[in-house]
């Protein structure tokens, strides 16, 4: 549905981004433990309890599978991105738009940082026998070298805060936003085609592990599904029950893609997680069902958290585990997840609202500043 303040925003994909955040501290909980984390650091051939074999090589990885949600995200920001940019006379003032976006990325993530640095001073991370390999990987001392490169979030982020990664292709794909608006509004006709050639695109990134060829056309695919929502809407909104099954469960088996069995993935798997992604995302713009899930109230509130906790919960998690592994790492794992709910709460409250209060006033100071002078100027042409 739309939301009341304003006819472009998408409140079902709320949802879906809050339930993508869900996935992701899921999985980062499940790694911790050591068989399910020496399979997923790389050594697909640990052995695993039965339990731990269903989790992993079964359809039920894709619940806390983190890499198509990762991927749902990059779709979801092209989407929201372009919608401002497609309403009739739309006016585009980039720089306007680059003051609120850059203040609502950069001044969370800083604040994040910040809190990761200082739970590490507290509870100095460690290896550990009673968690897993992959847990081992995020054991580091924070210098001011690797934090000022993090707070940049234009190179490879540190296992300070592992998730700023994502923030990387985030502010890439911010500043380009011209180009994809562009790309999005043009040869309309043919974007079906636009979105293959951005899969495609996908592929040859994936296959010469090209980072920047990976990730960026997602958000191109976003931001064409964003300008034909209507169209796709139209072509879709007869489609029986049945059909939205089969691109339900396409979307979840093709997302899961990776772990599938306990054999190395297919080359370029994370080009296949990246149809399932868009097709995930295509299932909540269009079906009813996952239109409803999407709007559920507790979707909704994890979606108003959702970036805040995605920011927040890794560092939580790595305190945690480290303070209490000895006692019980499953209780560890419980009293983590109970504070890093809260903590995206209150970062939440006094940090992503602040931040994106200031981002607004910020966005008015550069429209009142470029509109004033363009006004004068006016009043003065009439007064001669």
């Amino acid at each position: 549905m739309l939301s009341k303040s304003g006819q472009t925003r998408v409140t079902q994909l709320d949802g879906l981004r809050g339930i993508a955040a869900l996935v992701v501290v899921a999985c980062h909980v499940l790694s911790t433990l050591p068989g399910i984390g020496s399979v997923v650091s790389g050594n697909r051939s640990a052995g695993l309890t039965t339990t731990g074999e269903w989790a992993v090589f079964s359809p039920l990885h894709v619940l806390w599978n983190g890499t198509p949600a990762v991927h749902v995200f990059f779709v979801l920001s092209g989407f929201v991105l372009v919608l401002p940019f497609t309403r009739p006379g739309a006016v585009r003032n980039w720089a306007q738009y680059y003051a609120k976006r850059l203040l609502r990325l950069y001044l969370p993530a800083w604040a994040s940082l910040a809190v990761a640095v200082a739970l590490i001073s507290i509870i100095p991370r460690s290896a550990s026998p009673l968690q897993s390999p992959w847990a081992d990987i995020y054991v580091i001392g924070p210098s001011m070298g690797q934090v000022f490169k993090d707070s940049l979030l234009l190179l490879t982020a540190s296992t300070i805060n592992t998730p700023l990664w994502s923030l990387k292709w985030e502010v890439a794909f911010s500043l380009l936003l011209p180009a994809y608006v562009l790309i999005a509004l043009r040869w309309r006709r043919f974007w079906h085609v636009k979105i293959g050639i951005a899969l495609l695109l996908t592929v040859v990134g994936a296959l010469q592990d090209q980072e920047w060829l990976t990730y960026l056309p997602i958000f191109a695919i976003g931001a064409i599904l964003g300008t034909e929502r209507d169209r796709i809407r139209e072509l879709t909104q007869s489609w029986p029950p049945l059909a939205w099954f089969v691109v339900a469960a396409a979307g979840l088996f093709l997302a899961n893609a990776e772990w599938t069995s306990p054999g190395q993935p297919i080359a370029a798997v994370e080009a296949v997680v990246t149809v399932g992604s868009v097709l995930i995302v295509v299932l909540f713009v269009s079906c009813r069902s996952a239109k409803r899930l999407g709007d559920a109230a507790v979707a909704q509130w994890l979606g108003r958290v959702s970036f805040s906790l995605y920011l927040v919960h890794l560092p939580i998690i790595l305190a945690g585990v480290t303070l209490l592994r000895a006692v019980s790492l499953p209780l560890a794992l419980a009293v983590s997840v109970a504070a890093s709910f809260l903590a995206a709460t209150l970062f939440y409250r006094y940090v992503e609202q602040p931040a994106h209060r200031l981002s607004m006033a910020a966005g008015r100071a550069v429209e009142q500043k470029m509109y004033l002078p363009h006004r004068a100027q006016r009043v003065g042409a009439r007064g001669v």
